[in-house]
């Protein structure tokens, strides 16, 4: 675990967080290409992040070593080890292994054949949240949330996850949110700001990445 306030280390976290910002949006069209022919047969976004991490690999791009499916494991008092969860991928930080920058990959704008589903609530709920919580990343200055739009509405895709988090604002620990300028068709990136149930404050980056 961290030594000392988190937020000392937020610099740093932010700093590798933008070169894996850059890493990922590199990496994306390079994800999607053999996918593309599943796009009707509802792609799942297990099976997105796989081709994602290995896209990220092989960009050269990312500053560490990428761990896909994180495992995150719990002692009771009587010394037994189980698994608790696990996460999307982190990118490791130094030597300690609870020191990580996690990445939680979540769809949203789902076609289906008789409408489309935002799943702007399980994306909070089932990804977002339990970073609140401290469930991931229990500790840490800084985490990541990836959205795959898969109809490609990125402004959609906001809209709906900012009704949402705004309705949830109390139980997010929710204090600030800042959007970046963004292009069209391009991947659309804020960031939140929370107060975690362990009491310190996270900053969690979004990023929408558009499915074409």
């Amino acid at each position: 675990m961290l030594a000392g306030s988190p937020d000392n280390w937020l610099a740093h976290f932010r700093d590798l967080g933008e070169q894996m910002s850059e890493a990922i949006e590199a990496a994306w069209p390079i994800c999607i290409g053999p996918l593309q022919a599943k796009k009707d047969a509802m792609t799942h976004e297990d099976h997105i992040t796989v081709h994602l991490v290995q896209a990220l690999r092989r960009t050269k791009k990312v500053p560490g070593r990428i761990e896909y499916q994180h495992e995150l494991l719990v002692e009771d008092a009587n010394g037994n080890v189980s698994l608790s969860s696990s996460i999307d991928f982190v990118l490791t930080v130094g030597d300690d292994e609870e020191v990580y920058l996690a990445y939680e990959c979540k769809r949203l704008n789902v076609p289906y054949a008789a409408r489309v589903r935002n799943l702007c609530v399980p994306y909070v709920e089932e990804g977002l949240m339990r970073f609140v919580t401290g469930q991931y990343s229990n500790g840490l200055p800084m985490a990541t949330m990836i959205g795959y739009v898969m109809n490609g509405d990125n402004g959609r895709a906001r809209n709906g996850l900012r009704k949402v988090m705004k309705a949830r604002t109390a139980t997010l620990g929710l204090t600030a949110e800042q959007d970046r300028p963004s292009l069209p068709a391009m991947p659309t990136r804020f960031s939140s700001t929370h107060t975690c149930r362990p009491g310190h404050s996270m900053k969690v980056e979004h990023h929408l990445l558009p499915w074409p």
